[in-house]
């Protein structure tokens, strides 16, 4: 394998985690969507007052049937769009792997990198890199769920402690 192809794999690689992030980002944007649609369905349902109910013959859901039926069909849309984002993930997933396994081996013209730094590379980074996506995820989380955003900043904030750790070893063992 040439340079060249090697640069194009990393470029790959790195084009593949970026999407694998926007997906995520788009499926908890629909998630959030999908949740507003289910409360508003449950208002237009359970909006209806004790004197309505007793003086009525008709349900409010008969009332406002173009409503609920208009948010229902905005649902599934959603959750057809998450499903189809979940298979693009997948695949892109699937490769990730493989395409990191190819990557392991430098190019032949390229010199090899010291263990210590191959190692910084491969173990700190890609725990940043995860990081950031857990950052991310609990970022959105905070409205809806602040205690498991609060307990996911925890779990991040030690992580980060022992990536600095491991990369001050790194660094002086080099």
């Amino acid at each position: 394998m040439v340079i060249e192809e090697y640069d194009a794999l990393q470029k790959i690689l790195s084009e593949f985690r970026q999407e694998v992030n926007t997906i995520e980002e788009q499926i908890q944007r629909d998630m959030e969507c999908i949740r507003d649609r289910e409360a508003s369905i449950q208002a237009f349902t359970d909006a209806e007052p004790e004197d309505f109910k007793v003086f009525s013959p008709r349900k409010m859901e008969n009332l406002h049937r173009e409503e609920i039926t208009a948010l229902r069909k905005e649902k599934a849309a959603y959750e057809e769009r998450d499903r189809e984002l979940e298979n693009r993930k997948s695949i892109f997933q699937k490769y990730i792997p493989i395409l990191e396994n190819i990557l392991k081996c430098p190019p032949p013209n390229r010199v090899k990198e010291p263990v210590a730094a191959q190692e910084l590379h491969d173990s700190s980074i890609q725990t940043l890199d995860e990081i950031v996506q857990k950052i991310e995820l609990s970022s959105t989380q905070i409205v809806m769920n602040p205690i498991q955003a609060k307990q996911d900043f925890a779990v991040i904030g030690s992580c980060l402690k022992k990536t600095v750790d491991k990369m001050r070893e790194t660094v002086w063992i080099v």
